[in-house]
């Protein structure tokens, strides 16, 4: 039995593309059962939740099957859709989705809706889905919408839309489509550009790093039937398409998915006697742009209750609002971030008196660390509660860069939220430094002047003291002259990297600009000789009253 399944991953390394590096992992047996087919899987971006087909059905067509990751190698065993959704005779075969956190679900269907095939989603509730809903114009129209998914991030969503489908038998004369989501709901679909749709293009699969796209199309060659092919993102516009010939073979390719992490491919492949399931290495050429994978909840700090809190997440480098949506009565949320930019990631409750949640992901480069876990509790604001500030400034200046007003931004509208509530924002210089010569750190020269008695006198320390107290202004001169009784001292200008004072003054300006009164924020600054390592200052917010 080992000689005939290592026989059978060998064949199938060799026919793709004879890469001898390619790695092909079979899911566990719980998932890919003995004598039973698997097709067309559906993996999360997540990677948490997977959607496939099996003929292990009464009778006869293939069903929808849905499993969750149990462990980092494991999953739980497989369970069926319900009725609601798994319909065989009216869904599209394969014309399914999840969304990145696998929480809902986007299938095809011609169940009552506004033309032949439409678009319909469902919410995941514990072990189940809820009742479906069709997506509605314009989305769906009086022809065949399908095979959708919906970008990371839920902005925009991308699907086929066909003069033909069946539910077996396959589509034809398709072309994809996107649509952008606003406030407003859905905008009308348009097609992408025509290098993409140059006939019959369908299945399209949006990476997490929103700028990956892969379809399958049997009109723009390849090796036969339907080949998979891989566009990018390039400005307002999509680079050709390059086939995945890695993956490509003479049987028709389309059913693919790819996690957030990006390494892995899942697909179809022939087990050691039926269609199972496998994770495909993919070559590092067809690997979409490294992502920051964050999963989180929020809860209440006093009840410990999940919150429906506000997701907003900006890129700041873009100035593009990528997130600005509820979490969910559950609180929980999953959010990935593209490796090249800095992302300012908020979360806040619309409830008077509850203090926000911020943080700044500098991602100018993603390494081994790819994903984080942020449970964040939002607890009510005291009185002396003190909070620290995410605010940025140009480099060794008072300016306050644009990319570090977003926090600004949140502790105004905090205030004005809380109409009340007065603070004390303080501002320290970590890593303090002086000395008497200028550099580039060192550029302020220090107010209360220094002298020191030359080598050849022998000045009293008195009179050292009486000089260096006196209120003399600052000297261009080097040496300060002196009567005949009295000994020569030099002038010593001192150059330090104090600039909190000006800071301070410079974020209760900004905040007074957005309409919040001078009198309810208080200033307070400082300086330490040690702090955190690379970071020029910390700023605090303090609660003096509510």
């Amino acid at each position: 039995m080992k000689g005939i399944f290592f026989s059978v991953l060998l064949c199938y390394v060799v026919a793709l593309k004879g890469v001898s590096q390619t790695e092909v992992r079979p899911l566990p047996p719980n998932i890919n059962r003995p004598s039973i087919n698997l097709f067309a899987p559906f993996i999360s971006g997540d990677g948490k939740t997977i959607v496939f087909l099996s003929d292990y059905t009464d009778d006869g067509y293939h069903g929808m099957r849905w499993a969750t990751k149990k462990t980092v190698s494991t999953w739980n065993d497989g369970l069926e859709v319900n009725k609601l959704i798994n319909r065989a005779t009216l869904n599209f075969r394969g014309g399914y989705s999840l969304s990145f956190d696998g929480d809902l679900m986007i299938f095809t269907s011609r169940k009552s809706g506004l033309g032949g095939f439409d678009l319909w989603y469902s919410n995941r509730r514990g072990d189940d889905w809820e009742a479906p809903k069709n997506f509605g114009k314009p989305i769906n129209s009086s022809t065949n919408d399908g095979c959708g998914m919906l970008s990371p991030d839920g902005e925009y969503l991308y699907f086929m839309r066909c003069d033909q489908m069946e539910a077996y038998q396959g589509a034809s004369g398709c072309k994809l489509m996107v649509a952008k989501k606003t406030y407003n709901g859905w905008e009308e679909p348009v097609p992408l550009p025509d290098n993409i749709n140059t006939g019959n293009s369908q299945v399209p699969r949006i990476l997490a790093d929103g700028e990956t796209l892969i379809f399958s199309s049997d009109q723009m060659g390849g090796k036969g039937g339907f080949d998979l092919f891989m566009s990018r993102k390039e400005g307002d516009g999509w680079s050709d398409p390059v086939p995945m010939d890695f993956i490509n073979t003479e049987k028709d390719d389309q059913f693919i998915s790819i996690p957030a992490k990006g390494r892995y491919m899942y697909a179809e492949i022939d087990g050691i006697k039926d269609r199972e399931i496998a994770e495909i290495l993919i070559p590092e050429e067809f690997q979409p742009s490294k992502v920051m994978r964050i999963r989180g909840k929020v809860t209440d700090g006093v009840t410990n209750e999940p919150l429906n809190a506000n997701l907003t997440v900006f890129n700041v480098d873009m100035r593009d609002r990528l997130w600005n949506e509820k979490v969910g009565k559950k609180g929980e949320f999953a959010i990935v971030l593209k490796e090249g930019s800095v992302y300012d990631v908020s979360l806040d409750v619309e409830n008077k008196g509850y203090m926000y949640f911020s943080k700044i992901y500098d991602l100018k480069e993603v390494g081994s660390r790819d994903k984080e876990i942020l449970n964040i509790s939002l607890e009510p604001m005291k009185a002396g509660s003190q909070y620290p500030l995410d605010v940025l400034f140009e480099e060794n200046s008072a300016v306050l860069d644009e990319d570090g007003v977003f926090e600004l931004r949140r502790v105004a509208d905090l205030l004005r939220k809380n109409g009340e509530m007065k603070v004390e924002i303080e501002v320290v210089s970590n890593n303090y430094q002086e000395d008497s010569v200028a550099s580039e750190m060192l550029t302020e020269v220090k107010m209360d002047t220094t002298y020191e008695a030359h080598s050849n006198t022998k000045a009293s320390m008195d009179t050292v003291q009486s000089i260096n107290t006196a209120k003399v202004g600052i000297e261009e001169r080097d040496s300060l002259e002196m009567d005949d009784h009295e000994p020569a001292f030099r002038l010593i200008k001192i150059y330090h990297n104090d600039r909190s004072e000006k800071q301070a003054e410079a974020i209760k300006t900004y905040i007074e600009g957005r309409g919040v009164k001078e009198d309810r924020i208080k200033l307070k600054w400082s300086k330490e000789e040690k702090g955190e390592a690379g970071k020029p200052i910390s700023v605090k917010m303090k609660i003096l009253t509510l």
